[in-house]
């Protein structure tokens, strides 16, 4: 696969990158690995031991069913026992219990400097943005979904993929190849094999029905307040010059930066405000100031949510943002 750059008025072709090491790439997809099936993915672990195998999972995540994630990366075209290796870990994962995949996503945590982990079921559900409770314990881990990422494909271990797959496995094949561009790491994939064989049920969360939180029905829900409309026009703007990632979850939308939560938002109902959770530490003396200067403001375990009503209320808020933003950058 040659991909080219559209720079100085031509096309300049950018030349393969190899990782250093198989790590090199796992750091990237730790942090975040959305890329792996399209869809948010939840790390909660990263090279897990297990009773079935000698060796080490890559990344071990959730998905927004709370099914687990089984991610084995491989530099280069795989070799066949690279299928019997992932088969050996999904053995192992369906084998866990709830609460050793949460000892396994707290030692996790604690590596990544998260102090403030307090369960598995609460950092499932920040994550994909439900309330607690919405998912129990007893969905997860029912179905384990398997994920081989190498570069390159190899046509053996595709033909017994592709058998183990029309007999219900829920494995995915992808290839990727990275590539060399000034100061940019990019990477290309295809799904060569897969897509989830995971079918999402209608769930009703707290007794109501609510939907993914796009950002046209964002912007769909304000129509009733042009000032606010415009408003939330201004903010938006704004995260993009900030180089925002947009990811719709259930009821909010969520503005994410090298992978990092930043921001979650969602509009009322009636186009009175939109509301912003914030992700990041604030002093008590912080909060105090914003009490005095936005609406409705709540100390969250996570950071804090207020509302903005006003231009005036966007303007603040945009000075907090930059302080949370500018932490997360350095």
């Amino acid at each position: 696969m040659e991909v080219y750059r559209w720079e100085d008025r031509k096309f300049g072709k950018l030349q393969p990158l190899r990782f250093g090491t198989e790590r090199d790439f796992e750091d990237l997809l730790e942090q975040d690995a959305t890329l792996v099936l399209g869809e948010p993915i939840c790390v909660i672990s990263r090279q897990p031991p297990l009773s079935t195998s000698k060796q080490k999972i890559d990344l071990l995540a959730l998905d927004r069913q709370g099914n687990t994630v089984i991610i084995e990366l491989k530099r280069g075209k795989p070799s066949r026992t690279a299928i019997t290796q992932i088969l050996e870990y999904a053995a192992g994962v369906a084998q866990l219990a709830f609460i050793e995949l949460e000892k396994l996503a707290y030692r996790w945590a604690q590596q990544q400097g998260n102090q403030e982990f307090s369960s598995l079921t609460a950092l499932h559900s920040e994550f994909f943005g439900y309330e607690p409770g919405d998912i129990p314990k007893s969905a997860f881990n029912r179905k384990q979904r398997l994920v081989l990422i190498s570069e390159g494909v190899d046509t053996r271990v595709l033909e017994v993929a592709e058998y183990l797959r029309s007999l219900g496995l829920d494995l995915t094949y992808i290839s990727y190849f990275s590539y060399h561009a000034p100061d940019e790491i990019l990477v290309a994939t295809e799904t060569v094999l897969g897509g989830t064989l995971v079918k999402e049920e209608k769930r009703s969360y707290s007794g109501t029905a609510q939907q993914f939180m796009t950002l046209e029905l964002f912007m769909e829900t304000l129509k009733a307040n042009e000032a606010l409309l415009q408003i939330a026009h201004e903010f938006l703007d704004y995260v993009d010059t900030c180089g925002a990632t947009l990811r719709p979850r259930i009821a909010k939308l969520r503005m994410t930066i090298g992978g990092r939560w930043w921001l979650d938002s969602y509009p009322s109902r009636r186009a009175s405000h939109f509301r912003i959770d914030v992700h990041g530490d604030f002093t008590p003396l912080q909060v105090v100031e914003c009490r005095a200067n936005l609406p409705n403001v709540t100390v969250k375990n996570f950071g804090m949510s207020f509302n903005i009503a006003s231009k005036a209320h966007l303007d603040y808020a945009i000075e907090i943002f930059e302080r949370v933003r500018n932490s997360i950058l350095s």
